[in-house]
């Protein structure tokens, strides 16, 4: 058995331990393909050990090592970019081109050197690569890179040069994967540029390995580089999957996980930005405290997972249905709030009420029961009922609730407990409630 492969095989086993662990931790779509890459890389190591005059097979161990390096980079090129493709056929279209490139390699791994079992592998994927472009309708550029790949694999194997037609398909595969994962991964991201490089080094190593084996003074050096790149994007996949919890909880912090809409602390950052810019621009600001009416009675009634699916229904129909608001939020429980500016310029703020009203009512389908609520809206407007964030919340609370409480059938009501607007004839109510 070959040894001096364990140090670098333990390194690659430890990285993927942690980033198994860090899995059960942060679950994410993406962690189950790059385990799945990686520990076919580990097999392809492990091969190597038994590398040596008593081991296994020579040409055993050159099937499992080149099948390895294929099947690594078919996963890598399934996990790296984003298709609006289903999965399923994304797979099919894996298989089906790839099976053909793993007949090629398990020729050459049984160290087969003439042309005649080549030639119907390489008809294979010629017309495999034609008729799966077609079916699944693959960018042109893309079926005449695939079938001017075949082509020269099949003048390669024609002029009797097998390995480098095995290595530099294998060069492809992990430049695609590489070109991908580019693509995909944020431009900021540390990770990515871990990954990258990790990959572009894995397709060099791939492309320049048939002229290595014609220069071994060189070898150690390439052996050396040829496991750096393993452990380069195994550390790299970690640095994705903490940058992209960070991202996540930063947005967590931010926004009501249920609904995905901004949360109280978002909002209330969201309503200074839009009362500084009123102050500037010398416009009024309406702020809208929406509570729904009817929607403890479907908890009660249904269950809280309807309950659920309720406030989902809401915060969907609002962000699809109203343009131009500055800040929209769920406040939390059934409460939620908007804020625009210059709220007249195209429309009354009653319009506005009523809009809201009219957009809350719309009824969910939820276990083939149709169910409704209303809305509760109490309404403070800046600067005539005050100047300040935390006033005008209060003054819109207090208005949302004393509408809920009288439970009266009208629409629009005036109250005198809390400021009025000044400004008579622009706005007559500062209170909707639904029927």
């Amino acid at each position: 058995m070959n040894y001096a492969f364990l140090p670098d095989l333990s390194a690659l086993a430890i990285l993927i331990a942690i980033l198994l662990l860090m899995r059960r931790k942060h679950p994410q779509e993406h962690t189950d393909l790059w385990l799945i890459g990686l520990l076919i890389t580990l097999v392809e190591s492990m091969a190597h050990i038994f590398y040596a005059p008593d081991g296994l097979p020579a040409t055993v161990l050159h099937v499992v090592v080149v099948d390895c390096y294929l099947l690594a980079g078919l996963v890598f090129c399934w996990d790296s970019r984003e298709h609006p493709i289903p999965a399923m056929t994304r797979m099919l279209y894996l298989v089906i081109n790839g099976l053909p490139l793993l007949a090629i390699n398990t020729t050459y791994g049984l160290h087969i050197f003439r042309p005649a079992p080549y030639y119907p592998w390489i008809a294979v994927g010629v017309l495999t690569a034609i008729g799966s472009s077609i079916i699944l309708h693959r960018p042109r550029f893309s079926t005449v890179v695939h079938l001017a790949g075949w082509i020269a694999i099949g003048i390669l194997v024609d002029h009797g040069k097998y390995r480098d037609a095995v290595y530099w398909s294998l060069s492809g595969v992990y430049a695609i994967a590489g070109i991908k994962f580019q693509k995909r991964l944020p431009t900021q991201s540390t990770g990515r540029l871990a990954i990258m490089t990790g990959f572009f080094i894995w397709s060099i190593c791939f492309f320049v390995h048939p002229f290595i084996v014609t220069f071994r003074a060189y070898a150690d050096i390439a052996s050396h580089v040829w496991n750096m790149q393993k452990s380069l994007i195994s550390i790299g996949m970690i640095l994705v999957m903490l940058e992209q919890q960070l991202s996540c909880n930063r947005w967590l912090a931010l926004h009501d996980e249920l609904t995905g809409l901004p949360n109280r602390r978002a909002f209330e950052d969201q309503l200074s930005i839009a009362l500084d810019r009123c102050r500037r621009s010398e416009t009024t600001l309406a702020l809208f405290m929406l509570d729904l009416d009817g929607f403890k009675q479907i908890n009660d009634n249904f269950g809280h997972q309807a309950g659920d699916q309720m406030l989902r229904h809401v915060a969907t129909s609002l962000r699809e249905n109203l343009r131009g608001f500055d800040a929209m939020a769920r406040l939390g429980g059934d409460e939620f709030t908007l804020v625009t500016c210059n709220p007249e310029a195209t429309q009354s703020i009653e319009q506005i009420s009523d809009r809201i009203c009219s957009i809350i009512e719309r009824p969910l389908l939820y276990d083939n029961q149709t169910l409704r609520v209303s809305a509760s809206i109490g309404i403070a407007i800046f600067p005539d009922d005050a100047a300040d964030s935390t006033r005008l919340l209060r003054i819109a609370d207090l208005r949302m609730y004393s509408l809920k409480q009288k439970r009266t059938p009208l629409r629009h009501i005036r109250l005198d407990s809390v400021p009025s607007l000044t400004a008579s004839g622009r706005f007559r109510s500062h209170m909707a409630g639904g029927h």
